[in-house]
């Protein structure tokens, strides 16, 4: 493992691949590698300071960029996402770390099926890291297939979803009609936000924030005019108020039996039923119980 740490050269993060050069991306990361060059510093300072950090940080050059362009929300100064980068990179593994886990660049930690051949799984985020360093990813198992995943980070004492986004490729809207049968009526999406819910008071925060959908910084992992992900629409069918973020409730989601329509609330309790037993599993793989 790498014990120093210094800011990558531009063809680490955009190496020309498959005859198609990435000469254009480069000039640009140089362009804004000189208009912040005071915060490159401090951050090579940071990292040196911080060597546990060295090797995910050496091992994934994109995880620099956010530095002199993007982290969580557009509305950063520089000041304050070199702040908040620091921070996140950090905060998580730290925690983890009292908890006995091994880093999570070393050992992801499965938090076992949400139903029967899909699991959930806490891992670094290996797509877009201006978006947030950790994910949450849900996966079919019999083909290994990421079918979902949400990217989070941590703003003050408070945990943000900065992304949710679901697959792009033939056969998928297939798999998340049968993912939302077999989730008793519950759609992927919505099944990640309450996922994040668990996870956010396991680790002993009592805030969960969801990013504003102007404000988010555009995913990588789907980009499709026909599919679309509207996050003020999904926090906001998940009891969020925007008050700047989407403040959400981190109960889960649980209606009143009485107010359900009598043919669907056995849906609803298996429902239930499967968001209650997803809780305990991820308390149990935490290493909380």
């Amino acid at each position: 493992m790498d014990n120093k740490y210094q800011w990558p050269q531009a063809m680490a993060i955009y190496p020309d691949r498959n005859n198609k050069t990435y000469r254009l991306k480069r000039l640009r990361y140089k362009l804004r590698s000189l208009k912040s060059y005071s915060n490159i510093k401090k951050f090579e300072q940071f990292m040196n300071e911080n060597p546990d950090f060295i090797g995910l940080v050496n091992s994934h050059p994109n995880y620099s960029y956010p530095v002199v362009y993007r982290f969580l929300d557009k509305r950063f100064s520089a000041k304050q996402r070199l702040q908040m980068i620091c921070e996140n990179l950090t905060f998580l593994p730290n925690k983890l770390s009292e908890l006995g886990h091994d880093p999570l660049w070393e050992k992801e930690i499965n938090f076992g099926e949400v139903i029967p051949d899909f699991d959930l799984r806490l891992k670094i985020n290996e797509f877009q890291p201006m978006e947030g360093y950790w994910n949450l990813e849900l996966f079919y198992k019999p083909t290994e297939e990421l079918i979902y995943l949400l990217s989070f980070g941590k703003i003050e004492q408070s945990l943000l979803i900065a992304v949710i986004q679901g697959p792009n490729q033939e056969g998928s809207k297939e798999m998340v009609k049968l993912l939302t049968k077999k989730c008793h009526g519950l759609r992927p999406a919505y099944l990640m936000v309450e996922a994040m819910k668990s996870l956010t008071q396991l680790l002993g925060y009592e805030n969960l924030q969801g990013i504003p959908q102007k404000y988010q910084n555009k995913s990588r992992f789907v980009q499709s005019k026909h599919y679309a992900v509207n996050y003020d629409t999904i926090f906001s069918e998940s009891n969020g108020v925007l008050q700047g973020y989407w403040q959400l409730p981190l109960s889960l989601e649980n209606k009143n039996l009485d107010d359900i329509p009598s043919k669907k609330r056995s849906m609803y309790r298996k429902r239930y039923a499967m968001l209650e037993q997803l809780q305990s599993s991820m308390k149990e793989k935490l290493f909380l119980s």
